[in-house]
Parts: C-alpha cells; sequence; structure tokens
C-alpha cells in the first residue's frame, strides 16, 4: 500500500487554532450562562429557534463537533484505494476541511450570541454561512481527482476519468452558484427565501450531475 504523503501539518495547527477559538468562546458563555439556562438548539425555516438542550450539551457541542471533523478528516486517506489521487487533491481536500471547521465555528458563536440574548438577524447569518460553505466547496470541486471518500461519487464517475473530471467542473460550477445566490439571500432576512433557493438549487442540481456523468461516461471510448 502507498505511503500515505499528506502533509498534515499545516491544516492541524489551523484546526488547532479554531479549536482554541471554539473553546475561549465557551468559556467565556459558560461564565456568563446560568447553570440551568436552556441553550438554543435547532431554528426553524423562519429563523426562529423552536428547540432548547442544556447548557453543557449547548456549549460543549461546538468544541466537540471540531475534534471529531478534525480527527474524521486526517484518519479518511489513510482508508483510501486510490491514495495517490486523493494526494494529488489535497489542497482541495485541506480547503473544504479548513472551510467546515470555520463553519461550525461560526455556527457556534451564532448559538452562544442567541443563548446571551443576541439572536438577531438569524436568517442573514445563517444564509452568509451557508452561502460561504456551498461557494467554498464549489470554488475546489473541479480540482479533485478521482477517489472514494471525497467528491461527487456515481457508478459512473468512479468507473471513467472523463466523467469524474467533468462531472465535478460542472458540479463546482453549481455548488458556486447556488453558494452565491444563498450568500446574497441573506441580505433580504429571509429564511424561507435562503432555505427555498438552497434546497431548491440542490434539488435541481443532484439529479443533473447524476445524469450528466451517466452521460459522459458513456461517450467515453476508453471505457
Amino acid at each position: 500500500m502507498m505511503k500515505n504523503k499528506f502533509d498534515y501539518k499545516g491544516i492541524l495547527i489551523f484546526s488547532g487554532v479554531v479549536f482554541l477559538f471554539v473553546v475561549l468562546v465557551t468559556a467565556f458563555a459558560w461564565i456568563k450562562i446560568p447553570s440551568d439556562a436552556q441553550i438554543p438548539f435547532h431554528w426553524n425555516i423562519k429563523g426562529e429557534v423552536d428547540n432548547y438542550t442544556s447548557k453543557s450539551l449547548g456549549l460543549l457541542m461546538g468544541p466537540g463537533m471540531i475534534i471529531f471533523l478534525t480527527l474524521l478528516l486526517a484518519f479518511i486517506p489513510r482508508f483510501e484505494p486510490r491514495l495517490e489521487n486523493l494526494q494529488q487533491s489535497q489542497k482541495a481536500y485541506k480547503a473544504v476541511w479548513g472551510g467546515l471547521l470555520v463553519f461550525m465555528a461560526a455556527l457556534h458563536v451564532i448559538t452562544t450570541l442567541a443563548a446571551l440574548g443576541q439572536e438577531k438577524y438569524m436568517p442573514t447569518m445563517m444564509a452568509f454561512l451557508m452561502g460561504f460553505l456551498f461557494i467554498a466547496i464549489g470554488n475546489y470541486l473541479g480540482k479533485i481527482r478521482s477517489n472514494f471518500m471525497f467528491g461527487i461519487r456515481t457508478p459512473w464517475t468512479l468507473s471513467s476519468e472523463l466523467a469524474w473530471n467533468k462531472t465535478h467542473r460542472l458540479g463546482g460550477w453549481l455548488f458556486f452558484g447556488i453558494g452565491l445566490v444563498t450568500f446574497l439571500s441573506g441580505f433580504f432576512r429571509s429564511g424561507e427565501l435562503t432555505f427555498g433557493l438552497l434546497f431548491g438549487g440542490l434539488f435541481l442540481s443532484l439529479p443533473i450531475l447524476f445524469g450528466y456523468s451517466y452521460w459522459i461516461w458513456k461517450q467515453d471510448k476508453r471505457e
């Protein structure tokens, strides 16, 4: 089996910085929030809190998720059959890794602010967050080489290099577009509009990508 040549140093340092930031936010909130307080845990499509959890679970979930994602993403390459391809895609892999951690850290800050009574403009903040995440994914999607762990994996992209490359280029544009309109929807402060655009875009994009990967696979003479 090929030796793992991933350079983890930079992304692990970044992960540590994000984790430290989240811990500091948690420590600050822990002092301010009473022990019997209820922490907002879920928001409905209008941006209104519709579920709460305990102080300990609500404040410790953020740091816990940062640790979980970091360990998960650090170990995924060790089980990749096409490790060489994933190694060649590690810039994109680390960018999405970092984007997910920033997303989770920002979500933790939003939850903490809501617990402190500062839950204004929730639809706007969620639109900006979701938009940022999809823009980041779309920007790097076309740079991913064929692998089993990371990307748009259909039977046809996994069996045809041409189908993989073309499907991911199209997917990159579609995800970038979804992220951009989701981000811009934040200025309208409407949760219904944001989630309608986000899920509507995904609902249309996924079957397009699925069908497109099959169409390109059929045209790939090498396969």
